[in-house]
């Protein structure tokens, strides 16, 4: 399966992730995307291989559930509601803010992908900082 849609690109990150594939994963990444979450901000493919590896090598189980895209021309904002279960049973909520663009080939891959959406907000520095 490949990502005809920007809404196809969640179904594939969530086979790829369950399958435990991060050379797949990465397949859905424009070479200089952007990952930025609580811990880090990635860019490339090399330094999201490593992020997403760590979650890969954690044991824990992602769902998706929900999605909106909304699409202009080559661009798309994708949201996306998720549930990780850990190795150890407990559990996070969130909502992914999501970039993708279309491809020359017509195909859809990520651009920036922040799987923490708003919650990044609680990281910001303070203006006292």
């Amino acid at each position: 399966m490949v990502a005809n849609s920007p809404k196809d690109l969640i179904g594939l990150f969530s086979e790829r992730f369950a399958a435990g594939d991060t050379d797949a994963l990465l397949e859905l990444y424009e070479e200089n995307a952007v990952f930025p979450n609580h811990h880090t901000t990635a860019q490339g493919t090399d330094q999201i291989r490593a992020v997403l590896q760590g979650y890969v090598d954690s044991g824990a189980t992602l769902k998706f559930e929900g999605q909106v895209a909304f699409e202009t021309g080559d661009l798309a904002l994708v949201q996306n509601g998720w549930k990780l279960t850990t190795a150890a049973g407990d559990e996070v909520t969130g909502t992914t803010v999501e970039i993708a663009r279309r491809q020359p080939d017509g195909l859809w891959k990520y651009v920036i992908d922040s799987p923490d959406g708003a919650a990044l907000l609680a990281h910001l520095p303070s203006a006292s900082d």
